[in-house]
């Protein structure tokens, strides 16, 4: 079989928009490699047997993804790991944050959780936010695991809602805040962010530009003065147009890294 460089056939299932059934992975490993779709086979079996990727079916359809079996140190201070895994570092500032594998994105392996997390690592550890702050709920607009209310709450702040109207995800939601011991502080709501409601000192929404931009008007609303807004699963091509957007509403850009052809934000009240 033709060598093959691990990280650069693994970040092909990494950049993919939807999930990729052996066949689609096949066909984009040949293509990117140059070679067979033969040969493209047997890299993918080698891949499944050193645990790299494994096989899920969703609604009768079967996609490869990334093999969660190991813990994932995202950023400093932020590590995933699946629950029957003991990780210990003897560092009282590293968030270990505690994931079921399951249909929702959020085991750290895709640029959109990696970016939430890295605004929140640059939010908590280096802009440092007045401590008051960490005294209001956040949110968590599309939770789909739970992974990003769960590191706002392990990071500091009292409490955070998280919203999804996927009953799959709500249900996985509940399971990792459960895992975490976090379920007095992490309500998961099936249904939008609604209008109104208390004041919150940090939204997070990893979600794509054209929603975020119809949000604007409801996270300008229930953002409290001095609150910050995280986002990501914005394509590179959109964070301009999401900043004009959102300066419109009086937040100004203080953060932006990009990851593959993903981008995060952090917006502030000033």
């Amino acid at each position: 079989m033709t060598p093959f460089d691990r990280k650069a056939v693994l970040a092909i299932l990494d950049h993919a928009d939807t999930r990729l059934t052996a066949r689609a992975y096949v066909h984009d490993i040949a293509a990117a490699m140059h070679i067979p779709v033969s040969e493209a086979k047997t890299v993918l079996k080698t891949l499944v047997n050193h645990q790299d990727v494994t096989y899920q079916e969703i609604f009768g359809t079967t996609s490869v993804i990334r093999n969660f079996q190991k813990p994932v140190q995202v950023t400093d201070h932020f590590v995933l790991t699946p629950p029957d895994i003991s990780y210990g570092s003897g560092r009282q500032d590293l968030h270990v944050i505690r994931l079921e594998p399951g249909i929702s994105f959020g085991s750290g392996h895709h640029p959109t959780t990696r970016l939430c997390l890295c605004a929140m690592e640059h939010l908590f550890f280096h802009i440092r936010p007045h401590a008051s702050i960490f005294q209001t709920s956040g949110a968590d607009i599309g939770t789909g695991s739970g992974v990003l209310a769960i590191a706002l709450c392990l990071a500091g702040v009292s409490g955070c809602l998280a919203y999804d109207i996927d009953p799959n995800a709500v249900s996985e939601a509940k399971k990792n805040i459960d895992l975490n011991d976090l379920s007095g502080r992490i309500p998961v709501l099936k249904h939008p962010m609604p209008e109104t409601g208390p004041g919150l000192g940090i939204v997070c929404a990893n979600l794509r530009t054209p929603t975020l931009e119809t949000l604007a008007p409801l996270f300008r609303k229930r953002l409290n003065p001095g609150g910050f807004l995280i986002f990501s699963g914005i394509r590179t091509w959109e964070a301009d147009a999401l900043k004009t957007c959102f300066t419109k509403y009086g937040l100004t850009p203080v953060w932006e890294k990009t990851d593959k052809n993903w981008a995060g934000l952090i917006f502030a009240d000033q």
